[in-house]
Order: structure tokens, then sequence, then C-alpha cells
């Protein structure tokens, strides 16, 4: 009995070491595959930093990825403007998370270029690549003088061309249709704006809009019929006021172009001397008015009176109503069936006066124009360099924590200092060359108009001298 319970003894003891020592060994392979995914996960990251281009250059920074703890950073607070002697603050939040992800790149390597790498990796901003890509996107946007050719001229200086002139504006909903991928109205404001700034050279001038107000509901014929407004009062001709009353309004409803007529009528009767109306339109009458008999009673008011109609993109039975109705208003009748044509097709029956010619140099950009173009030209270089700046300041504030921890010596940490300094000082020189770029761009452009209003003005002073 004794000898069976010692062998039973024996196997137990036995089968419990083994279990022992196969618990021991799962245990034992545990850590081991816990360190192999830790140097897993180190060599990616490494692998990562390696593909970071150091160099300062407009495409290494369109290929730099953003960092791993800016990557949520917000577009507004990275390009927020520094004041001349602002210097940059890093947001505390970050500088809390630095200390933990900086001990694991100091264990990953102690070798600087790719320390300089993993900076980048970490703390990178990710607004380089909209930055440059909106700067090399700028282009100036003078207004384009408007210079009519009077090749109808029969030598009639403008001298007899009226003091006041009435722009009438369509905006009723069917300019909100498209032209060559652009909507009607937009192009059409262009235009009001060009023709505005030279008719303003020897004329006073009043925009009154129509088909602004309402909706095209038949609930809102009523207010939309109604709706016809002068949004800029008849007088001397203000770029910046009459650029702001072109800007007031958008297209919405009905088309009133009869109770357009008779505002410009009710107008004109207060003004001593003719009075030229200018209508742009892309439709006929849609408010049961007579546009026909409105013309002919505004003509009727005074014999010097016109009514000139330009219709743009509009179909033959709306260019017939509107050919009528220049006709009544012993005007004329405009077809412009392009963005480009609608910008050129009014032309002066007359030749511009002595007076006009000499101020014909007030059509090109002035120095305020240009000042306020280059602030535009300057808009995204700045924001990279702002950017710049701000991240600079990240990298630097890391190289300091790395040094305060020991994980870098004093000499190692001089040395990112002035890599920080060197790259900052390159971003800021690409921002000076594209900014300088930019303003070539409109410096350009200036002299392109300038040279086109010289051209014009020589043209116009041939053909006083031939006609007289």
């Amino acid at each position: 009995m004794k000898k069976q319970v010692f062998i039973l003894f024996m196997i137990l003891a036995v089968f419990l070491s083994a279990c022992s020592g196969e618990k021991e060994e799962a245990t034992g392979k545990t850590p081991v595959k816990e360190n192999e995914r830790t140097e897993e996960k180190q060599d990616r990251i490494l692998e990562e930093s390696e593909k970071i281009n150091l160099e300062v250059s407009e495409d290494a920074l369109l290929a730099l990825q953003p960092g791993k703890l800016t990557a949520d950073l917000p577009y507004e607070k990275d390009t927020e403007n520094l004041k001349n002697h602002e210097n940059p603050v890093t947001d505390p939040s970050l500088i809390e998370k630095m200390p933990k992800e900086l001990d694991k790149l100091a264990k990953e390597t102690e070798d600087l270029e790719m320390i300089k790498k993993g900076l980048l990796g970490l703390f990178a901003s990710p607004h380089y690549k909209r930055v440059i890509e909106e700067a090399h996107a700028y282009e100036p946007q003078f207004e384009e003088p408007y210079l009519p050719d009077p090749v109808k001229s029969d030598g009639k200086e403008n001298q007899q061309a009226s003091e006041k002139a009435i722009i009438l504006l369509d905006a009723s909903s069917s300019m909100l249709k498209q032209a060559e991928g652009r909507v009607k109205m937009e192009i059409a404001k262009d235009a009001v704006k060009s023709f505005a700034q030279t008719i303003g050279q020897s004329s006073e001038v009043s925009l009154v809009v129509y088909g602004h107000k309402g909706s095209e509901s038949d609930a809102d014929k009523a207010a939309s019929c109604s709706g016809i407004e002068e949004v800029y009062p008849m007088g001397e001709y203000s770029k910046k006021e009459f650029h702001q009353a072109v800007g007031s309004f958008e297209s919405k409803g009905w088309t009133p172009l009869a109770g357009a007529i008779q505002k410009a009528a009710e107008m004109s009767s207060k003004y001593e001397g003719a009075t030229t109306i200018y209508i742009v339109s892309d439709g006929a009458e849609t408010c049961d008015g007579d546009p026909v008999q409105a013309s002919k009673d505004l003509a009727a008011r005074n014999s010097g009176n016109t009514v000139n109609i330009i219709g743009f993109d509009v179909d033959g039975k709306t260019e017939n109503q509107l050919k009528a109705v220049a006709d009544a208003g012993n005007g004329e009748y405009f077809k412009a069936d392009s963005p480009e044509e609608l910008k050129n097709t009014i032309q002066y029956e007359w030749l511009p006066s002595n007076m006009d010619l000499a101020w014909a140099f007030t059509m090109a950009p002035d120095g305020w124009e240009m000042m306020a173009e280059r602030k535009r030209a300057e808009e995204y270089p700045r924001k990279l360099n702002t950017i710049g700046r701000r991240e600079a300041k990240r990298l630097l504030d890391a190289a300091e924590i790395m040094e305060e921890k020991g994980w870098i010596s004093e000499e190692e940490y001089s040395e990112l200092r002035d890599w920080i300094d060197n790259r900052s000082s390159a971003i800021n020189d690409l921002y000076h060359e594209i900014y300088n770029n930019n303003s070539e761009k409109a410096k350009t452009k200036s002299e392109e108009i300038r040279q086109k209003v010289q051209e014009w003005t020589e043209k116009m002073r041939a053909l006083k001298k031939q006609q007289s």
C-alpha cells in the first residue's frame, strides 16, 4: 500500500512540475514578444523620420507631412499674424505633451540629424502646402479701364455728351444663369463698373437696379416688380462708393423694365439738360408694363434724352423687344453674346474731349491701388513666414526640454538651436522671394494697363487731329 501511494505521489509531482514548466515557458515568452513589438514600432518611427527632407525649399515644404503633435493645429491659429517685434508662444497643452514623445525620440536615436528629423516629425506645421499654393495662385485684381473705340465717330467731341447718365441694371433671376462658366450678374457688374469709370470722366452718374427684390415666385411678383432702387445717387463718379453700390445687391426676382425706365424718366425731369440712359439687361419685361411706351415718354420729356440698351446673351424674341425700346427712346441697341462683348459693346458716338484725354491717366492704377494690391500679393507669403516662425518656437522649446532632461548634451543643444535659427531664416528668405515675384506681377499688370490707356489716348488725339 505504501508503495502504491509513493508511486502516485511521484506521478503527481512530475505532472505539477511539467505544468509549472509550461507556465514558466509561456511567461518567459511574453516579455520577448512585447519587446519585439516595441522594437518593431520604434523601427517604423525611425523609418518615417528618415523620409523627412531637412532642406528648406518649396518642394521640401510642400512634401513635409504634418507633425504627429501638430496635425490638428488650426489654420487660423497657425497663420495668425505676428506683429513686428512679437515672439510666437507655444501652446501650453502642447508643451505638456512634449516630454513623453521626446523621451521616446531620445531612446530611439542618438544621431543628431535623426533627432532633427524626429523633431520635425513631431512638430512640423500642417499648413505649408496650402499657403505656398495660395501664394503662387495670386493674380492682380486691378480694374480694367473701359476704353471705348469710337469707330462710328463723325469727329464730334463729346462736349455734346449728356452731363448726366443713368445706368439701369437688370438684376432679375435670369441673371443668375451662367455665360462661359461665370454667373451673368457678376459679369454684368464688372462691365458696369468699368463703363461707369469711363463715362464718369465727363458726366455725373447714377446707378438704378431692378429685379433685386423678392423672388421669382408669383407670391413675390408685386414686391419684385415695384422694387426699383437708385443705389448710387446722381453725382460725381467715385470709384469706392460706386463699387460698394454695385456690390450691395444680388439677382432675385422679376423684370420691371418699363418701371425702371419710368423711374429714370422721373429722375431726368429734375435735371437741367439732356440725360442718357444705358440699360444692361438679359430679359424682356415680365411685370406687365410697356417698356416701349415708357421709353417713348422719356424721350418726349427732352429731345436730347436717349435710351441705349445692351442685350446680354438674349434670345430673338427678347432682342426684338429691347430693340424697339431703344428705337422709341432715340437710342441704340447693342448686342453682347459674351462677357468680352458686354464689356466693350457700348461705343461712344463722339470723340473724347481734350479734358477727357488730359485726365485719362487716372483710369490706370494709382499709388493707393498699387499699395492695396501689393498688400494682397503679400498675404500668403507672409503666412508662410508666420507658420515658419511658430514652428521654430516649437522646435526650440523641444530642444530645451531635451537638454534639461539630459537627453542631449549642451553642445548638441547649441547645434540644434543654430539649425532651428537657420531654418527659420531660410523660410523668411523664401517668403521674400515669393512676395517679390507676386509684387512684380502686380507691377507688370499695372504697367500693362497704363500702356493701354496711353495708347488709347494717343489714338484719340490722332483721330481728333485727322477730323480737324
